[in-house]
């Protein structure tokens, strides 16, 4: 647990050094650069994943939901969730898709964020196939998700929510979460991790998740069915400091997207049609995808268990109250 700790302390140091890195060579990315008077479209940068999920920020850009609001929205790719975070504080990003631990990892050490919208939520449905799941490596020997103590786990990013997904789903199916070795990877390269022998089993979500069943690799577990369904998944998030310096701004980007997550919902086949502009998967991988349970509501109870279990899991030291951690106009 001490270990734990430390590591979480160190992390967070590192990103508020990275903050203050990318603060101090990034003064020219002004969010409000683009703004020439009452009319110019406010200049908005969103860090996102190129993972099923982002899938709203690109449908608000088509079907001009940014544009009614009169914001120039631009989609960053980012590598992973926790890697927006000191972007979002050093101005280069606006908003990002970002899961709930990075986000109260940071905010419980008082660094700005809010959350504007929810994105997703884990399927309730035991007997669904999820568009994420744990993939074993051939000549592993795994057949289930109890037998990982020991082994090595690809996770794409260390303290982040699929990590703690997969520590609560191992504990509860008998396994211990402490002796499982987890390590950072991202999902493109997962598959080729499992190939090669790298990782003894990895938490792949889709499109990458197709790609492995392609290949033969087996699924063992489905952890955010088993260990969290009905939990909030991915979250919208804004930085504190710019949403405090341009409200209207904010609340038109929480309409925007919170219009193309619930559209999302109600529409996979313009998901689908929307994915193949920013990942590089096959028409094949897409049309397998099992798209994630779109859902824009969020509320402090979802926060709250999510702080609670970080708790639990050393994820952060001290208890936390997310609940001014929600955004309202």
């Amino acid at each position: 647990m001490n270990g734990s700790r430390r590591r979480v302390s160190t992390l967070l140091a590192l990103a508020v050094a990275s903050t203050i890195a990318l603060a101090g060579c990034s003064g020219s990315a002004s969010p409000d650069a683009g703004a020439s008077g009452d009319s110019a479209a406010m200049k908005v940068s969103v860090g996102v994943t190129p993972i099923p999920n982002a899938a709203p920020l690109y449908l608000a850009e088509k079907l001009g939901y940014f544009t009614d609001e009169n914001l120039d929205v631009t989609p960053q790719i980012v590598a992973s969730a926790g890697a927006a975070v000191p972007l979002l504080q050093s101005g280069d990003l606006q908003f990002a898709e970002v899961s709930s631990t990075p986000t109260i990892t940071a905010t419980s050490k008082g660094l700005p964020l809010r959350v504007v919208s929810g994105d997703d939520r884990y399927n309730d449905d035991a007997s669904a196939t999820d568009g994420a799941a744990l993939v074993a490596a051939k000549g592993s020997g795994l057949t289930k998700i109890s037998e990982l103590n020991g082994k090595t786990v690809a996770v794409v990013g260390l303290k982040s929510g699929p990590e703690l997904v997969m520590r609560v789903a191992i504990d509860q199916a008998g396994g211990d979460d402490s002796k499982v070795k987890f390590v950072e990877i991202a999902y493109p390269d997962m598959v080729s991790a499992l190939e090669s022998g790298r990782v003894d089993a990895a938490l792949i979500t889709d499109p990458f998740l197709s790609q492995a069943k392609e290949k033969g690799l087996t699924v063992i577990s489905q952890p955010y069915i088993d260990a969290m369904p009905g939990k909030a998944g991915i979250l919208w998030i804004g930085s504190g400091n710019w949403i405090d310096q341009n409200p209207e701004a904010a609340a038109a980007f929480q309409r925007a997207i919170t219009k193309a997550v619930d559209y999302a919902a109600e529409n996979p086949d313009a998901v689908r049609d929307i994915m193949s502009t920013y990942t590089k998967s096959s028409k094949e991988a897409i049309k397998a995808t099992v798209l994630p349970v779109f859902d824009s509501s969020i509320t402090a109870d979802d926060m709250k268990y999510w702080a609670d279990t970080m708790l639990q899991y050393g994820f952060i030291d001290t208890a936390y109250d997310p609940s001014d951690l929600i955004w309202k106009p």
